[in-house]
């Protein structure tokens, strides 16, 4: 039996790509859905686009770890 190599994996092997988020089909060069208007990645393994990263939540998140730790050192300390 032959198994998945991932380094053989040629993206250009696929016409469309499957939205992550809603499941529509898109062409593989497309950067938004055209239904739910979200950013899409370039294709995966197994026809699907990639979500990108969404920075913001992270940068939201760090903030929000800071704030707290200077309070509790503030309160506590």
């Amino acid at each position: 039996m032959d198994k998945f190599n991932p380094e053989k994996f040629d993206h250009e092997s696929f016409s469309t790509k499957k939205c992550p988020y809603c499941q529509t089909h898109l062409p593989v060069d497309a950067e938004t859905c055209s239904v739910c208007n979200k950013k899409v990645g370039e294709v995966e393994n197994h026809g699907t686009a990639r979500k990108p990263t969404d920075w913001r939540s992270y940068v939201v998140c760090i903030i929000a770890w800071i704030v707290f730790i200077v309070y509790v050192w503030w309160a506590f300390f």
